[in-house]
Parts: structure tokens; C-alpha cells; sequence
């Protein structure tokens, strides 16, 4: 799958984040204390979801930037060898496997990641946005509920139609705030408790797909282990150690490195 491919779904819920989310919390504070406990959990859970939601954009970035590294790697060791009279086999071995895990292991590993993984949670996020929406529209409904009750409060008693007028935009204004600031407490709930069903199977898919990928890997890097040396032991690391510092200090021998110009 092309990276691009995916990138106006994810970007779209993303760019929804930012532009909504943070669209600031309810200054009704006094007027709805139940209401205020669920936006705070709004609120936890968006900051929440958003980092997660970049994380895992993160992750898989930085898996194809591993790899594409790595592919980058290999093509420059063998040119820096190239004129090397006694080619090494490990050059072609490394150089072949890098690029069978760039272009075929890390391709498969993000068409999965992104169908099972980065997609579920993009479709997520991109629900906060609309409860940010709705939350911004119930401040304004409240607003509008307290200008009517104010507008009923100047009105002369004696003027009965203008009393019932004023009566009615506070019923109207009151009604819609009251049904909005329901269905949010009642949302909320059910929103912040979905996210375990979203969650569980994306992470199930996000640990097999990257099983599946590091094996994969692993294969194709046996391959290579063959034209390396098999010192045994746990002192392999010190062996090694010794045989660079053994080629460095001839190196250091070469008379341009001792004239200190």
C-alpha cells in the first residue's frame, strides 16, 4: 500500500483535533455540576486519545524511516567497499536483505498497521470534534436562555402580550439548552467507555502485525549471519573490539597521521 494513500484520512482527523479541540471548557461552571464532571472527562480523554493518536502516527513513521535507513546503509557500505579486491559476500547478502524488509516486510507491516490499527483510531478521533461542536453550542444556548430571562425581567407586568412573548423565548431557549445539555451528559458516558472496544483489537492487531514484521526481519537478516564469523562465547563483543582497535592503531601508524599537520 502507498503511504500517500492513507494520508487524508489521518490527516483529516487530525487537522479536526486541532482546529476544534482545545475550542475551550464551559464557563457555566456553577450552573450544571453534573455537566461539569463529564466535560472534565471530555476533556481528559480527548488529551488522551490525541497522544495516543500521534503516537501511533509516530510509530509507524518511524518504522519506515528505520527501514528506509537501513536500505541506505547497506548501498553505501557496499559502495564504500567497491573497490575492495577481495569482494565480501556479506556486502550482497546485507544489501538484499535490507531491501527485501524495505520494500516488502515494511510495506506489509504498514498496509496492516494502517487498515487495523491506524485507521480504527483516526475514526475515532475524528468524533471528538463533534462533541467539542456541541459543547461550544451549549455554551451559546445557555447564553441565549439567560438573555431571554433577562428580556422577561424588563418587561411590564401590565403588558401581557409582551409578557407571553418573552415567556415563550425563555420556554423555546430553555427547552433547547436543557435537550442538548442532556444528551451530552448521556453521550459522554457511552463515548469515553467505547474507547476500550476501540482500543483492545487495535492493539491486538499493532502487537501481531509487528511480530509479524520483526520476524519477517529476522529472517532475512539469518540470511547474512552465515558470512559472519562465529566467535561463541560471551566475550564476542571484546573480540571484536580487539580487532577494530588492532586495524585503527595501524591506521594511526600511517606516517600523515603522526606528522600532527
Amino acid at each position: 500500500m502507498c503511504r500517500n494513500s492513507t494520508k487524508k484520512t489521518v490527516a483529516k482527523a487530525g487537522s479536526g483535533l486541532r482546529s476544534v479541540g482545545g475550542s475551550g471548557g464551559s464557563s457555566l461552571s456553577a450552573s450544571d455540576p453534573e455537566f461539569n464532571e463529564q466535560e472534565q472527562r471530555f476533556r481528559n480523554l480527548e488529551r488522551r486519545a490525541m497522544r495516543l493518536f500521534q503516537e501511533t502516527k509516530d510509530y509507524r513513521n518511524s518504522i519506515a524511516g528505520m527501514t528506509t535507513a537501513q536500505r541506505a546503509l547497506a548501498t553505501t557500505l557496499t559502495a564504500f567497499l567497491l573497490d575492495v579486491q577481495r569482494p565480501q559476500d556479506y556486502q550482497a547478502a546485507y544489501r538484499q536483505a535490507a531491501t527485501h524488509i524495505d520494500q516488502t516486510s515494511q510495506m506489509q507491516f504498514d498496509a496492516v498497521f494502517v487498515e487495523t490499527v491506524l485507521k480504527p483510531m483516526a475514526r475515532y478521533c475524528g468524533y471528538l470534534p463533534e462533541f467539542n461542536k456541541a459543547i461550544k453550542k451549549r455554551k451559546g444556548l445557555h447564553e441565549d436562555l439567560d438573555k431571554a430571562r433577562r428580556a422577561l425581567a424588563k418587561v411590564v407586568p401590565g403588558d401581557l402580550v409582551a409578557v407571553e412573548r418573552a415567556e415563550t423565548d425563555v420556554q423555546y431557549a430553555e427547552g433547547a439548552y436543557n435537550t442538548l445539555n442532556a444528551a451530552l451528559i448521556r453521550e459522554i458516558p457511552k463515548l469515553i467507555n467505547s474507547r476500550v472496544y476501540v482500543v483492545d483489537p487495535c492493539f491486538e492487531a499493532f502487537v501481531k502485525s509487528q511480530l509479524q514484521f520483526f520476524s519477517d526481519s529476522l529472517q532475512q537478516m539469518d540470511s547474512v549471519t552465515r558470512y559472519v564469523p562465529q566467535e561463541g562465547g560471551p566475550n564476542d563483543d571484546r573480540i571484536l573490539n580487539e580487532r577494530v582497535e588492532g586495524v585503527m592503531n595501524q591506521v594511526r601508524g600511517l606516517s600523515i597521521c603522526s606528522m600532527n599537520v
